[in-house]
Order: C-alpha cells, then sequence, then structure tokens
C-alpha cells in the first residue's frame, strides 16, 4: 500500500516588463509548474525507518507549458479571480495570490508594467510500506542474496529482511532496492499488496504533515 501526501512550493518573481509582454500597458504574469514523484520506503519493523528511493518527473501530471495572465493591476481581489479561475482550488489559488500581491508592492520596483514570474513545483510523496522480518543476530543465515547474488553469512555486515508470508531472506537495503522496481518477492514473486493493508501510526501522522 503507498501513502501518499503533497508538497507546494512557490517562488515569484517580479521585474519591469520592457514592453515584450506588457502589450505597452497590461502587467503579465508568467506561470510555470513541474510536478515530481518522490518514493520513500517505510520499514514497519523496529523503528519504523524511512529510506528514500529517489524522485524522478511526473510527466502524466498537469503539462509544462507555461501559462500567462494579464492584469490591470495587482489587487488582491482582481488576482485571486484570475487565479482561482486558472487553478479551480480555492486554497492554493489564495496562496498564489499572496505571492504575487506581497511581491509587485516591492520598493525598489520602478513605476509602469510588471512582468511577474511564479514558479511552482508540486512533489507527491509516496511512501511504500512493507513490514519486514529481520533474521535474529544469533541465527546463522546460508545462501546468498538472490538480489545481489552475495553471501549473507555475514549478519553483522549488513541487515536481513524478510517478507511477512515468505520463506526467503535478502539484504534489507537490496529488497529496498528491488521493491522500487517492482511489486513482489523477488524469488517466491508473492504479490506485497497483500502484505502492505495497515501502514503504521507513525506513517499516517507523517502523511498528514
Amino acid at each position: 500500500m503507498e501513502t501518499k501526501s503533497l508538497k507546494v512550493e512557490i517562488s515569484v518573481h517580479a521585474t519591469p516588463d520592457q514592453g515584450h509582454l506588457s502589450l505597452g500597458f497590461l502587467n503579465s504574469v508568467l506561470i510555470s509548474q513541474i510536478w515530481v514523484i518522490e518514493e520513500f520506503f517505510v520499514d514497519e519493523s523496529g523503528d519504523g525507518n524511512i529510506t528514500s528511493l529517489g524522485s524522478y518527473p511526473d510527466s502524466f501530471s498537469f503539462p509544462d507549458m507555461p501559462s500567462l495572465l494579464r492584469f490591470h493591476d495587482f489587487t488582491p481581489s482582481n488576482v485571486h479571480q484570475q487565479i482561482k479561475g486558472h487553478f479551480n482550488d480555492h486554497v492554493l489559488s489564495r496562496l498564489i495570490t499572496d505571492h504575487i500581491v506581497v511581491e509587485s508592492r516591492r520598493r525598489d520596483l520602478p513605476q509602469g508594467p510588471l512582468l511577474i514570474t511564479v514558479f511552482l513545483r508540486f512533489t507527491k510523496k509516496e511512501y511504500i510500506v512493507l513490514p519486514c522480518n529481520s533474521a535474529p543476530q544469533t541465527t546463522k543465515v546460508e545462501g546468498t542474496c538472490a538480489v545481489c547474488l552475495e553471501d549473507m553469512s555475514d549478519t553483522k555486515e549488513q541487515a536481513l529482511c524478510q517478507p511477512p508470508g515468505c520463506a526467503p531472506l535478502f539484504h534489507e537495503v537490496c529488497l529496498i532496492k528491488w521493491l522500487d522496481r517492482h511489486d513482489s518477492c523477488p524469488l517466491c514473486r508473492q504479490s506485497t499488496n497483500s502484505l502492505t493493508n495497515n501502514p503504521s501510526k507513525a506513517l499516517e501522522e507523517l502523511g498528514e504533515a
């Protein structure tokens, strides 16, 4: 099971419009956005360590083509009306509006049309939860890890992990990397979905953050 959360970062910068976009008298707001997926692995055994699996662009969300909006002035009501019509999201529109209005009132800006660039970065955080039974340190483990094919006899070097309901043991790091690309046990091919129906309380709290 994957628990998801969304983080939004907003950066705004105003410069004098030299007439390229202003049409001579209108202010311009150029909005660009990027969507990124960041994956995490949560080990519910032990202390619930969270390991980042990396991030990558989410090409299936909104297109990254910039949007250009025109404004006679940067009064909050005027800005919010257009921004809300563009995003159709009250909370996000209010946040963007506040940033634009504050930036437009910078004292170092000259009189005349402004070009305000808005950059939005949306990060989808996905938490992959897999309960994992660690092998006791006193247990002598024979054989190799099916992922990296290296010897597992020295349990002091690397933590070992056994997915619930599965017999095989793996290096914990190897299993995390495997689950970043697959949705089943490396050996028995049992789906991990049935093993991850109950995310820990700590993960639920993290998802609300």
